[in-house]
C-alpha cells in the first residue's frame, strides 16, 4: 500500500471496539498519517459478555446500537487522548487532526451537536501544540 504513495487516516475509535490497542497499532506508521480523526468510543464489556463481540443481533430499534459500545465525542469514551496526541507528535506528526462527531448522546439538534463539540475541544485543545 505505501509503495502506492498511499497513507492512512487514522481513527483511534475503531481499533479501540476492535481490541486493539491504539497506541500500540499507532507507533509504527505515524509517518503515514497525515490525517486523524477525533472520534472517541465508549465500551461496556460486561454487555460485551451478553451480546458477544458482533454485538445485539435482534429487537435493534437503532443500527448502530452494537449493544455493548458506541461512539462519543473526544473526553467521554474510552481512548486516552494524551497517549494518542503524544505518540501522534513523537513520531513526527504535522497533520490534521479533525473531530468526527458521531455521539448519539450529544446529537439531534444544533445546539447537542455544539455542546459536544466543546466538550471535544476541551479536551483536545490542551494537548495540541501551535
Amino acid at each position: 500500500m505505501f509503495d502506492l504513495g498511499l497513507y492512512l487516516n487514522y481513527d483511534p475509535s475503531h481499533l479501540l471496539w476492535l481490541g486493539i490497542d491504539p497506541v500500540a497499532a499507532l507507533k509504527p506508521y505515524v509517518d503515514r498519517i497525515p490525517h486523524a480523526q477525533a472520534k472517541d468510543a465508549q465500551l461496556d464489556p460486561r454487555a460485551r459478555d451478553r451480546y458477544g463481540f458482533f454485538g445485539r443481533a435482534v429487537r435493534r430499534a437503532d443500527g448502530w446500537d452494537s449493544g455493548w459500545w458506541r461512539y462519543r465525542v473526544p473526553g467521554l469514551g474510552d481512548v486516552d487522548w494524551r497517549r494518542i496526541v503524544d505518540t501522534l507528535y513523537e513520531g513526527g506528526f504535522t497533520g490534521v487532526l479533525s473531530v468526527e462527531h458521531e455521539d448519539p448522546v450529544w446529537s439531534g439538534d444544533v445546539r447537542r451537536v455544539t455542546q459536544g463539540l466543546e466538550i471535544a475541544h476541551r479536551t483536545l485543545r490542551p494537548l495540541i501544540v501551535g
